[in-house]
């Protein structure tokens, strides 16, 4: 039997970790903090729903079957109530290129376009302007939901533990000279660098500030998820989450003055009546660091030695089984803000290649997700056009 070590207590470490062990897969989940979800997975909720583009790109496949993907995970879980609240969301027209998007996108089977009077009814508060409403989205709260996934009879967990060190030896892979398994995936999001094994991961981290107010007499009636450029939840347990900012290398891990009044100018776009009588000191604020990839697609799948194949450069048209690829080291990281959507599925993505499953996604999606990609690119390799995967 296959044995797994997991690296991150995230929302993309716990459901590699989940897939794994439905598979009969005994796992180990490495998680530096107390608790798990406490990096960019330890926001009091998280918004689940698909902003796709009008071009049927990678991303927005992705997006798409990942949304469905993460509902379907969510539904089957017990007592997923007590984590998960499809409530909709309702992504507003707010300027002339939403608007132009949202009208080239049209009604779907995932959202529906409405004006403002039908927004209104919707939302539980006046909106000014229309958009697109998902019915099926809504939110959810990360560290509920990364407890729900982790409690399983083959996940051990391993808190305040700082997984440090990834080496091969006969007996499989070794984590600080000390677990041992066939598999390791690497969950730890921007911190998927740290190890030698992937110093080729093209990733930034993305600082974002959530704002939290206390919900009132103005604010109790908001039924729905709001987003325009920013987003405003309704209120859970007692609280409005407003967000958020965006702000790429910047590692200050003080609150933000500037990034709070951002949240609320937003707020006030949205919801005049809501902010105004907001005072600025009663507001709370969450920091964390997203991990970005240069491409906006997550990286998951299985790697490539650098080492190896920097020393022999593979030809142009290389076949895929020609590479030196690590037997048994995977990735599941790089998922911004659509982690929610796209780590689970890629979670499963991982859980299929490490037990040679069919796949949840097509094989030419998934060589485009593969982790190495950026590597393969240097040395001018057309893999990623056609696929990796058989």
């Amino acid at each position: 039997m296959k044995t797994a070590i997991v690296i991150g207590g995230g929302i993309a470490g716990c459901s590699t970790a989940y897939f794994l062990s439905q598979r009969g897969v005994p796992v180990t989940l490495v998680e530096r903090h107390e608790n798990l979800a406490q990096e960019a997975s330890g926001n009091p909720i998280a918004v689940l729903y698909p902003k796709f583009s009008t071009k049927p790109d990678a991303s927005t496949l992705l997006a798409l079957q990942g949304f469905e993907f993460t509902l379907n995970l969510l539904k089957n879980l017990p007592n997923s109530t007590d984590f998960f609240n499809a409530c909709g969301i309702i992504q507003l027209a707010f300027n002339a290129r939403e608007q132009a998007r949202q009208l080239a996108l049209g009604d779907n089977q995932y959202a529906k376009l409405i004006d403002a009077n039908a927004a209104t009814k919707i939302a539980g508060i006046v909106l000014k302007t229309g958009g697109l409403y998902f019915p099926q989205a809504g939110w959810v709260k990360p560290q509920a939901l990364c407890e729900k996934l982790c409690n399983h009879a083959l996940i051990t967990k391993m808190t305040s533990t700082s997984a440090l060190t990834i080496k091969k030896s006969e007996l499989g892979w070794q984590v600080n000279d000390v677990l041992l398994a066939d598999i390791v995936v690497i969950c730890n999001a921007n911190d998927v660098q740290q190890f030698a094994q992937y110093r080729s991961a093209k990733i930034t981290p993305m600082r974002g500030q959530v704002n939290f107010f206390a919900e009132n007499a103005q604010s109790k009636n908001i039924k729905t998820i709001i987003c325009s450029d920013h987003y405003l939840s309704p209120a859970v347990a007692g609280w409005h989450a407003i967000g958020t900012s965006y702000a790429p290398n910047d590692l200050n891990q003080n609150i933000s003055e500037s990034d709070t009044r951002e949240n609320l100018n937003a707020l006030r776009k949205m919801a005049p009546e809501i902010a105004e009588g907001l005072a600025i000191d009663t507001i709370k604020s969450r920091v964390a660091w997203r991990s970005q990839t240069l491409d906006y697609i997550p990286l998951a799948g299985r790697l490539i030695n650098e080492e190896i194949l920097r020393n022999n450069p593979p030809r142009f048209n290389v076949n895929p089984a020609d590479l030196p690829w690590y037997d048994g080291l995977y990735v599941n990281a790089g998922h911004g803000s659509k982690g929610m959507i796209t780590a689970p599925i890629c979670g499963e993505l991982i859980a299929s290649l490490a037990t040679n499953s069919d796949l949840p996604i097509e094989p030419k999606l998934a060589s485009k997700l593969n982790p190495s990609r950026f590597l393969l690119r240097e040395f001018g390799a057309k893999l990623l056009a056609n696929s990796l995967y058989k």
